[in-house]
């Protein structure tokens, strides 16, 4: 068990730093304790679990910026990642310090070991239920991965203007991937569920559901004819997540690339970037998604973010610094993989808000199209907004029915003027949850949207 650094230790740091040259110091304190199960073709390949402890120290003066981390909580390696950190920054005179107090929850490292012989067989059960349910969906599943993650991340954040706040935040993930096989070509279907809750809130009906999918999706696909090439309608279920929200806008919209100008909608404050039915949020306060929090990794209170209201551009993500840089007030978007890592700005839980659209309106408005289920990876230019994304699973819409599967779609544009184009918006929102990479770091996150009707959007497939 490691000793809990009191508050004089933390205070003896921030002021040692702002005396000798930072303009601002902030210490990250974190214990997180992680279990994770893998299951492939019926057999329980591992199980692994571990705790990681650390303390990661933040100094700024002016436009620069040093980092320093270690494992060791004690006052005396505080003050030598300070000594370290400071000769990298280098100094410009003295900061101002405000003693810190105790967070509104006492840190404590403790041993992280929150995990039971008796929680180990219910998840490993659970494992194994989802392995049989995506193999239960056709002989032709040739392989089935499962994999179980949970964890219990403790933070606190103190810094030399007085601020002490902590978070505790749990998190469950269980993922499946189901392949088919008919001899010669392969297809994959997955599918994932959790959030930030215990194994309690897990629902193991939900999971076995979602795992057969898994496998259903996989068969389907495989018989599939190759997807139709050009212009066309696209009908986005709310089944598919906020895939293309979170890739086509909503990193445009972190403060970074704002400030920086490499963000297509840098400057754009009070300007029109979106179809009158379009409204884009970012909320972390959520309760139990996964990309929800209290306070961020810079101890700034979560909140609900309106960054485009009915069309309009309304508000960026902003941590301490994009905030500073942009002259506006941080909106609790620092965040950071672990305390190895200082913070950036990071999405939380971000979505399309639900319009007034019956998703079965929308798709018998439809002659000819696409109807997408479910999204694959992609990626973005945050300068251009230009994307390109994989489908998993999608449908052709004929006549405004939803007919048979095709495979291999892409979708190919522009976010903004995708989000232009969006003519119907449904009134049934669905959430997906993932994990986003930027700048090297990942941090856990969830997208949401109801079902939408783009006219027009250029289709990548195999029949010309």
């Amino acid at each position: 068990m490691l000793r809990r650094p009191f508050s004089s230790d933390i205070n003896d740091a921030l002021e040692f730093s702002v005396s000798n040259g930072a303009g601002f110091a902030e210490l990250f304190l974190e214990s997180t304790g992680v279990r994770s199960i893998e299951c492939a073709d019926g057999r329980i390949e591992r199980i692994s679990s571990g705790t990681d402890t650390g303390f990661g120290l933040r100094l700024v003066s002016d436009d620069r910026t040093a980092y320093g981390y270690s494992s060791v909580i004690t006052s005396d390696e505080m003050m030598r990642v300070a000594a370290a950190v400071l000769d990298d920054l280098g100094s410009r005179g003295k900061g101002s310090f405000a003693a810190t107090g105790e967070p509104a929850e006492a840190w404590d490292a403790g041993d992280g070991d929150i995990f039971t012989d008796e929680t180990l067989e219910a998840k490993t059960g659970l494992v194994r239920a989802a392995d049989r349910a995506a193999r239960s969906a056709g002989g032709e599943i040739t392989q089935v991965r499962v994999r179980y993650g949970d964890s219990i991340r403790k933070i606190s954040v103190f810094n030399s203007e007085g601020v002490a706040a902590a978070d505790v935040r749990p998190q469950v993930v269980i993922s499946v991937r189901a392949v088919s096989s008919d001899g010669n070509i392969l297809q994959t279907g997955m599918r994932s569920v959790g959030g930030q809750y215990g194994l309690e809130r897990l629902d193991a009906s939900k999971v076995e559901r979602l795992a057969h999918e898994a496998g259903e999706s996989a068969i389907r696909t495989l018989h599939a004819p190759g997807a139709p090439a050009g212009r066309m309608t696209v009908v986005l279920s709310g089944q598919a997540g906020g895939t293309m929200i979170h890739e086509a806008i909503g990193h445009g919209l972190e403060g970074d690339a704002v400030f920086k100008g490499l963000s297509i909608y840098s400057g754009k404050l009070g300007e029109k970037v979106a179809s009158d039915l379009v409204t884009v949020i970012d909320d972390a306060t959520l309760e139990g998604k996964r990309g929800s929090f209290r306070i961020d990794d810079e101890g700034t209170p979560s909140q609900k973010t309106v960054a485009v209201e009915n069309g309009v551009l309304t508000g960026y993500l902003l941590d301490r610094r994009s905030a500073m840089k942009l002259g506006m007030k941080p909106t609790g978007n620092g965040r950071r993989e672990n305390f190895r890592f200082r913070p950036i700005v990071r999405m939380s839980n971000t979505m399309i808000a639900p319009g007034g659209h019956d998703p079965e309106e929308i798709i018998a408005s439809v002659e000819s199209g696409l109807f997408v289920v479910h999204m694959g990876g992609g990626q973005v230019d945050t300068s251009s907004g230009d994307f390109v994304f994989k489908v998993s699973e999608a449908y052709l819409i004929e006549g405004g029915r939803v007919k048979g599967p095709v495979r291999g779609a892409t979708l190919i544009g522009n976010g903004p003027a995708v989000l232009e184009r969006i003519d119907m918006v449904g009134n049934d929102p669905g959430f997906d949850i993932g994990t986003c990479g930027k700048d090297g770091q990942h941090v856990p996150v969830s997208d949401a949207q109801p079902t939408i009707r783009i006219p027009s959007i250029t289709v990548g497939g195999e029949v010309g």
